[in-house]
């Protein structure tokens, strides 16, 4: 009976000590700069319990990791260990320079990373079940790549598990690896072993649901074989298909048309031709991107306008996006009669002008929705009302009565924002860089602009508060703000639901 007592009494102690020490938890917590836990002569502050997190909390957060920083990681404490062999944890693996590599000397090259194939086999046997998304990161060692794709070939020929569950994968050749970043003449294609053992890779995925080939620069011979497996097994599953410059020169690829559930197709306009198109008309593509990088060839022509029309007959719920992503100057290629419902300038040196918004408004005022620049722009903008493009914006909300989405970088004043607010009654997204804002009224009154508009104009106009409130109401959103330079370096135009970066 007295042992009875005893244990109870412990029991109920205990409990109060628990009770007593979650309370302050959470009182340290709220104020952790105020008290101070002891314990012997160390003084620390109570920063949360970060070794009781949920399990997919931390499998979140370990996905996001690279090799090194994972096992680091996993040094932590007991559970964090324990999280990483979950499966989760390993659900996108990157692959670079030095990913499962041992340093050696070469005698010519000096110090180098190669591949440590005793590490690649006890890492693929354990995780490499779980590996949903591969990524293969732009390296210049092609012997560790090559070594490394075979492994997994050779892993998931002989039901190992290995790539059977990888849906993604994404593969981007270093092609100006030998040339500066001023020097673009020279650029290198992959080919030969490298090529067979990519192919070889590509063959043993067959749950590929979104596959990137990204400045492969083949010759026109290799890239009519280069998906032939790919077809064969993945004709059903694959919804994302990106190809950008899959060969230097205009080479028409014919392998995109025929995975008949094909939804996102980006391409670079080289690798477009009118059999792709009439191909791609039949699967009902919904979204077709013509991507444009500084490594695309310039001197290519536009698809005839009667094969965009018929391929619009045929499929009237496509949509063309075309963008184009470049250091220098370069020119976008227009594509006369097609449905393009997005442009998008991606570059800090190319200028929103007169002509390029005359000529989207001229093509495609009846389908487009997106419009817009990326990026900080570097190189001089005039303040001078004449010398911008202030008019030509409000003609483009005005003619394009569908578009709900516009980025703007370049100076305009806060009278030209009040009146794209004003005429743009579809527009629900309107990114401002707030350093580019003039606060000024320099419009000259319109005719059709009433005495009380133009006073509401004036007035509005001189007050940076006043111009958000204003078009808050406009586009009928409870608070709408200029962006600062970090903001809008961070813009990424939704253009569908499951978006292309």
């Amino acid at each position: 009976m007295y042992t009875y007592r005893c244990l109870k009494c412990i029991y109920i102690n205990t409990l109060k000590m628990d009770l007593q020490n979650e309370e302050n938890n959470k009182k340290l917590i709220k104020n952790p700069k105020v008290k101070l836990l002891r314990t012997g002569r160390t003084t620390f502050k109570y920063k949360g319990d970060w070794n009781n997190l949920p399990d997919l909390l931390l499998e979140n957060i370990f996905s996001f990791l690279d090799i090194g920083a994972k096992h680091n990681a996993s040094k932590t404490c007991r559970l964090w260990n324990s999280v990483f062999h979950l499966p989760y944890s390993w659900h996108t693996f990157v692959f670079d320079d030095t990913t499962l590599t041992r340093r050696k000397f070469n005698y010519y090259s000096g110090w180098q990373y190669m591949l440590d194939h005793l590490r690649v086999q006890l890492c693929l046997q354990s995780i490499g079940r779980y590996v949903k998304v591969l990524v293969f990161k732009p390296i210049t060692n092609f012997y560790n790549l090559y070594e490394f794709m075979n492994m997994i070939s050779f892993y998931a020929e002989h039901g190992q598990g290995v790539g059977s569950r990888i849906s993604t994968l994404q593969y981007t050749f270093p092609c100006n690896m030998a040339t500066s970043r001023i020097d673009e003449s020279v650029l290198y294609g992959t080919g030969g072993k490298l090529l067979e053992a990519l192919k070889r890779l590509m063959g043993n995925l067959p749950s590929l649901v979104r596959l990137e080939l990204i400045d492969l620069m083949l010759d026109n011979e290799d890239a009519q074989t280069l998906l032939d497996q790919v077809c064969f097994y993945c004709c059903t599953t694959l919804r994302t298909l990106v190809l950008v410059n899959t060969t230097k020169y205009l080479c028409q690829l014919l392998h995109p048309g025929a995975f008949i559930n094909l939804q996102i197709l980006v391409i670079s306009p080289q690798n477009l031709g009118s059999d792709l198109l009439l191909m791609l008309s039949q699967i009902r593509l919904s979204h077709l991107h013509i991507l444009q990088n500084r490594y695309t060839p310039i001197d290519i022509e536009p698809m005839n306008s009667f094969d965009w029309k018929h391929c619009v007959k045929t499929n009237p719920t496509l949509k063309v996006h075309l963008r184009v992503e470049s250091i220098r100057e370069r020119q976008i290629l227009w594509q006369p009669s097609s449905p393009v419902s997005s442009i998008i300038y991606k570059s800090p040196n190319m200028r929103m002008s007169n002509e390029i918004l005359n000529k989207a408004i001229e093509l495609y005022s009846d389908r487009l929705l997106t419009f817009g620049y990326l990026e900080l722009p570097k190189f001089y903008q005039p303040s001078s009302f004449k010398e911008r493009i202030d008019t030509t914006l409000v003609n483009l909300v005005q003619f394009c009565p569908k578009l709900d989405t516009l980025i703007i970088r370049e100076k305009i004043s806060t009278c030209t924002l009040l009146l794209i607010s004003y005429y743009g009654h579809s527009l629900k997204f309107l990114h401002v860089r707030r350093n580019a804002v003039i606060l000024r009224c320099d419009w000259p009154r319109q005719n059709d602009w009433s005495d009380e508009f133009y006073q509401w104009l004036k007035k509005s106009s001189t007050s940076y508060e006043i111009v958000e409130e204003e078009i808050s109401l406009s586009l009928g959103l409870d608070k709408w703000s200029m962006l600062s330079d970090q903001d809008f370096k961070r813009i990424s135009p939704q253009l569908y639901s499951s978006f292309y970066k």
